[in-house]
């Protein structure tokens, strides 16, 4: 047979062939797919199975999307060296429960600051901002005299529903005209969160995870430290979730006050690498990004996958690593999530996915450059608004990224960012919650 004759049948050959591959391995996908969702049903989303979110698709990837701009960069490394003169900022408010030592934020990465309790500081030249906590404004212990230019920053680290139901009320911040926010929302002027990107970037930048030695710990499936039981509408419902948890046969071990079982912060460290998943489960309900330590610390930090309950998909999405947790409200029932653990309790190679963030960049991680608390308040005494740019309702025209002086932030309303830029849910989870 010529040359000639062979090209002519091996080209239709290798395209049936190159069908009959597709074909059967689209059959294959569907099949492992299908059998997949009947044994892990999971509402409406991808299933956590093969979850393995890209950065780029991430959501929140547009408000870091200059995070690698080399031009910007350049620029901050440059006024944070010039960022000599001392600012000072003065704690007129501190929390209602006490002060506390204050310590200066970074000098190399945030500029030169000092926080101070001294009002007699008030009409120094150097001084920039003052900080009010939520729970010491007195009406008739603000400030006699302001200057226009500086900062009068309105700090909150309770959920807004928390706060609402407290009684708190905003007349005297709102009067006094608070130009700028400081909570643990990401569309705060300054972020104050209880975990998240700086941190977990600096553990992802030294990392020495190694899978072997997180598995050889892990002797034990799941825990939970309940000690809030029913203060607030959202901790109710949130023992109520994990005690059915239990009676359905979840093997969860479970400590705080509303177990009889208190445990202390030593103890729990000391018990930690034993477990696979802790449950970071808030007492609030779908109020924007209040998520608390208990993702930080007790779950990411400590080698645990957290199983999570209290914001919004979007919110955990928006500072945590891509992968990283569970959200246990895409489950149908609490059968369903017991049957998920359990499957990763006998899949090591799939429970370790969860770990697979220890190992990415640090970029990768939402708001991984975003400086936090005092340190950003710092910078943009020194006219550094970089961190501004992480905020959803940034942009270019509002605050540049660089200023001369304090670039000004506007607050219409105290108790508006509270209560109406909140979800309504936060406020009304009686009439919202899906009990399992």
């Amino acid at each position: 047979m010529s040359r000639t004759s062979l090209k002519h049948y091996l080209i239709p050959v290798v395209l049936i062939i190159f069908v009959i591959g597709i074909s059967i391995n689209f059959k294959l996908h569907s099949t492992v797919k299908n059998l997949a969702y009947r044994i892990i049903p999971i509402r409406e989303s991808k299933l956590a199975l093969f979850y393995n979110q890209r950065p780029r698709d991430h959501p929140n990837w547009k408000y870091h999307r200059f995070a690698d701009d080399a031009k910007i960069q350049k620029e901050l490394e440059k006024r944070l060296k010039s960022a000599t003169e001392k600012k000072i900022i003065i704690f007129w408010a501190p929390p209602a429960w006490g002060r506390g030592v204050l310590s200066r934020p970074d000098r190399a990465s945030c500029g030169n600051c000092e926080i101070t309790y001294d009002r007699s500081l008030m009409r120094n030249n150097r001084t920039g901002a003052f900080l009010y906590h939520f729970d010491s404004i007195k009406e008739d212990d603000m400030p006699k005299w302001r200057d226009p230019n500086h900062l009068h920053i309105f700090w909150v680290m309770e959920a807004s529903a928390t706060v609402k139901m407290y009684g708190y009320t905003f007349e005297t911040s709102d009067a006094f005209g608070m130009n700028a926010t400081m909570s643990y929302r990401i569309d705060s002027d300054f972020a104050s969160p209880y975990g998240g990107g700086r941190s977990l970037g600096l553990l992802m930048a030294n990392n020495d995870t190694i899978y072997e030695r997180i598995m050889q710990t892990k002797s034990k499936l799941a825990i939970a430290v309940i000690s809030d039981c029913s203060v607030t509408a959202g901790a109710r419902i949130r023992l109520a979730l994990i005690n059915q948890l239990k009676s359905k046969g979840l093997r969860i071990d479970t400590f705080g006050n509303c177990f009889s079982n208190k445990i202390t912060n030593e103890e729990l460290l000391d018990i930690a690498p034993r477990y696979k998943f802790f449950f970071s489960y808030e007492n609030s309900y779908h109020c924007r990004c209040y998520i608390t330590e208990k993702f930080f610390v007790q779950g990411l930090y400590r080698n645990m996958v957290p199983v999570v309950w209290g914001a919004m998909k979007e919110d955990y999405e928006a500072i945590a690593p891509a992968g990283s947790f569970i959200y246990a409200e895409e489950f149908e029932t609490a059968g369903h999530l017991i049957n998920y653990l359990e499957y990763l309790d006998q899949n090591d190679e799939e429970y370790l996915k969860f770990f697979r963030w220890r190992t990415m960049d640090p970029d990768t991680v939402p708001m991984y450059r975003r400086a936090d608390g005092f340190c950003a308040i710092c910078r943009a005494m020194h006219g550094i608004n970089v961190d501004y740019r992480f905020n959803p309702k940034y942009n270019q025209s509002s605050m540049p990224l660089f200023s001369d002086g304090i670039a000004q932030r506007t607050v219409p309303s105290v108790g508006q960012f509270l209560y109406n830029d909140d979800n309504h849910e936060c406020f009304d989870i009686l009439d919202s919650i899906n009990y399992f």
